[in-house]
């Protein structure tokens, strides 16, 4: 599949979305945002993808929203436009999403990685919230998720102050989670997570990534009875009986989302 601002690779399981407006580097307009979220629901239904890798290039994963766009709208196309909610229909995919970091991932950009499940990066990498030095704020969720990603203090330091940080900053921060190794390309340091996803039962990593995400949004005796649930409901599927039958038999189990 191929879109003038997107473009898809599949292979062993595994989409790779690949944002791809580079003279822009890769800033996020309604156009591009509108493809990304149709593109990742095509991945969402197909059932042969069962980890989808988002990237950009070696000159920036997204470098912010488009800011010419957003300079030109008065308050209420703002608010009625959908653009901020295009993050959130990323936000609903339920299939595994890993954001592979090269060069800059600011503003909005930052936003989209943070949606995902899984962020790395290579040594390149830049994250940063510069809205206030224009003077406007995050408004796809970022003073929410970068809070809930790297704790108070930083995220306040990030979002007020315009600090950028580095990968191993990042890193140590806990917003991502490995850096490729010197001079490997993040994609397919990415593509590489992705397909070991791509081997686990799809039910099960499903179930998996809700039962995670509850816990940002439930107490802790809530999110526990949701997890109950689900680990009691999988028991019925035909992947655990193959992963229970495979186990047993040293073999290779072969799941099929059933």
């Amino acid at each position: 599949m191929t879109n003038s601002l997107v473009r898809t690779e599949k292979q062993r399981g595994v989409a790779h979305v690949i944002l791809d407006r580079p003279a822009k580097r890769n800033a996020l307009n309604a156009e591009m945002l509108t493809e990304l979220v149709s593109t990742l629901r095509d991945c969402q239904a197909d059932p042969s993808v069962r980890a989808i890798v988002i990237s950009g290039s070696e000159r920036g994963f997204a470098a912010g929203a488009d800011i010419g766009t957003l300079a030109s709208a008065n308050p209420i196309e703002l608010y009625t436009s959908g653009f901020s909610e295009k993050w959130d229909e990323v936000a609903a995919i339920s299939k595994p999403l890993i954001a592979a970091i090269s060069s800059y991932a600011l503003g909005g950009g930052l936003e989209l990685a943070l949606i995902c499940d899984i962020v790395v990066a290579d040594e390149t990498a830049l994250f940063g919230m510069p809205e206030a030095t224009i003077g406007i704020i995050p408004g796809a969720g970022g003073t929410q998720r970068l809070v809930r990603a790297i704790g108070k203090s930083m995220a306040m330091e990030m979002i007020l102050a315009g600090r950028r940080l580095d990968a191993r900053e990042a890193k140590a921060c806990g917003l991502i989670s490995s850096i490729a190794a010197d001079g490997r390309p993040i994609a397919d340091h990415a593509l590489e997570i992705a397909e070991r996803i791509a081997q686990a039962a799809p039910l099960a990593v499903t179930m998996a990534k809700a039962a995670i995400l509850e816990s940002f949004e439930a107490p802790l005796s809530a999110g526990i009875r949701f997890e109950r649930s689900l680990s009691a409901l999988i028991t019925a599927s035909d992947d655990r009986a193959e992963g229970m039958r495979a186990f047993a038999a040293k073999e290779p189990p072969l799941f099929t989302g059933q």
